[in-house]
């Protein structure tokens, strides 16, 4: 079916081009009429007759490129562009730089336009080499092409051209604002350190680390990395110095370091060092994963029936499914007969419960994935992710 808005806009733009070029040539009126009176008549017939690209075609011969009628093929391009008709937005930008009547500046926003084309495409090489014409030139274009070369470094996992491109923007010119900025680039540093981690690079890794917490000192994946990093060297008490950061860092993410946080207490033999910092940790930053892990240390010092009676305590003072499936799983270690047929009733219905409820969430756009994603998949914002609170939740 034909698309009425996208034929609205094309016959809006065919009559806006005669009556600019009206006002402009003024005494040529009625020659012109002559000349783009059928092309606009035939670019009707296309519209009427539900040939799209034959109607996109009669628009660029009709309507003639200069500064007036320029923002008509932009606003055009673009909305075909949002509309996935990726090629026919191509095209109009295409003809666009072919126009030699056009400034320096507004062939910079063809271009622009273009490359935002390719990208959409997926034509990612191609993109970039107009992207960085334009940074190349000092385009007044500069900092929205180099959002865009970002963009595309990040895809690629080009992370030392993302860090480069990221260095060159004004810091009120990339996304809302600095703090933004920082995250990003210490992110990128901090895929720079994986990939050195998995090569054994121990001192490229530290490096980028290093970096990573000078542009966000509040980065919490930095942190975590270094305590991977320091555990798996065997220096677990410099690993604890690292991830006890965590909690002034960003307390939603203490949870993402508690398994850690116990390997390191647990290899140095330090048992009351670890039920203290989870005790101060408990008070502070109240989590149901927390309450689990102070649990299995009860249990271990004590037994089953005491680690159930702290969860079932903490249960009744923050309800959350999560606590609730930990207690019935206690229970079921001691339960027989038709009472532990019940509780794995109740079992299997918490379990299915969690596995349809997502663990984690943008705080951005509201993305709910049950994994914690460094990028959202959703809006691509580094470090928006945390984990879900409530009573289905954390």
């Amino acid at each position: 079916m034909v698309d009425i808005g996208l034929f609205g806009l094309i016959m809006v733009a065919i009559a806006a081009g005669f009556v600019l070029g009206w006002r402009q040539r003024g005494r040529r009126l009625q020659q012109d009429n002559q000349h783009y009176g059928p092309k606009y008549f035939k670019g009707l017939s296309y519209l009427l007759n539900e040939q799209a690209d034959s109607a996109v075609d009669a628009f660029i011969e009709s309507l003639e490129v200069n500064p007036d009628t320029l923002e008509t093929h932009l606003a055009l391009g673009n909305l075909l562009r949002r509309k996935g008709e990726i090629a026919k937005a191509t095209r109009i930008h295409q003809n666009l730089l072919a126009r030699p009547s056009l400034t320096t500046p507004q062939l910079h926003e063809a271009q622009l336009e273009l490359a935002r084309d390719f990208i959409r495409a997926g034509l990612l090489d191609r993109a970039e080499g107009l992207l960085q014409e334009l940074v190349d030139v000092n385009s007044q274009y500069k900092s929205e092409a180099l959002t865009h070369l970002i963009e595309i470094f990040q895809d690629e996992k080009d992370w030392e051209k993302a860090i480069a491109a990221a260095n060159q923007i004004g810091q009120r010119r990339f996304g809302r604002d600095t703090g933004e900025r920082a995250i990003a680039r210490a992110h990128f540093c901090c895929e720079l350190a994986e990939d050195a981690m998995e090569q054994n690079d121990l001192l490229t890794a530290r490096r980028q680390l290093q970096k990573a917490l000078g542009y966000d000192r509040q980065s919490v994946r930095a942190s975590l990395l270094w305590g991977q990093l320091e555990h798996g060297q065997g220096n677990d008490r410099e690993a604890l110095k690292i991830l006890q950061r965590i909690p002034h860092q960003d307390p939603e993410l203490v949870v993402e370091s508690l398994d850690l946080i116990c390997a390191c207490y647990e290899r140095i033999g330090d048992t009351k060092g670890l039920q203290r910092y989870l005790e101060e940790l408990l008070a502070q930053y109240p989590s149901s994963s927390l309450v689990i892990k102070m649990a299995e240390q009860v249990r271990w010092a004590r037994d089953d029936y005491a680690a159930a009676d702290f969860i079932a305590e903490h249960l009744r003072r923050r309800p959350t499914i999560k606590l609730l499936n930990r207690l019935v799983e206690l229970y079921l270690l001691h339960s027989e007969g038709r009472a532990r047929d019940n509780l794995q009733l109740l079992k299997q219905l918490v379990d299915q419960v969690l596995e349809a409820k997502p663990s984690h969430h943008c705080r951005k756009c509201g993305f709910a994935g049950n994994q914690l994603h460094w990028l959202c998949p959703s809006c691509k914002t580094w470090g928006s992710i945390t984990p879900i609170t409530g009573v289905e939740g954390e």
